[in-house]
């Protein structure tokens, strides 16, 4: 495994978890649709090359890094959607 792909699980296991607190908190359909969006545009704001990202300092983050972020981000939006489509 790649430093890129080790990064890259780390990521979406961080992300998963913040996701599985906030379906808790929130209630499934409303957690869902805001985890969907906050998904994207944390992908998107990362590739952009934004220096802070909901409170998360990525000024630091090389090309490869935030590429990676975005990446663990995308993998746990498949995820939610892949749930998603099992329940209905």
């Amino acid at each position: 495994m790649t430093d890129h792909d080790e990064l890259v699980e780390l990521v979406a296991e961080d992300l998963t978890q913040s996701i599985s607190q906030m379906l808790i908190e929130m209630g499934a359909d409303e957690g869902q649709r805001f985890a969907k969006e906050a998904l994207i545009e944390f992908a998107t704001q990362t590739l952009k090359g934004a220096p802070q990202v909901h409170g998360m300092d990525l000024s630091g983050f090389t090309e490869g890094e935030r590429l990676a972020v975005a990446e663990a981000s995308a993998l746990v939006l498949a995820t939610i959607q892949a749930d998603t489509s099992k329940v209905q």
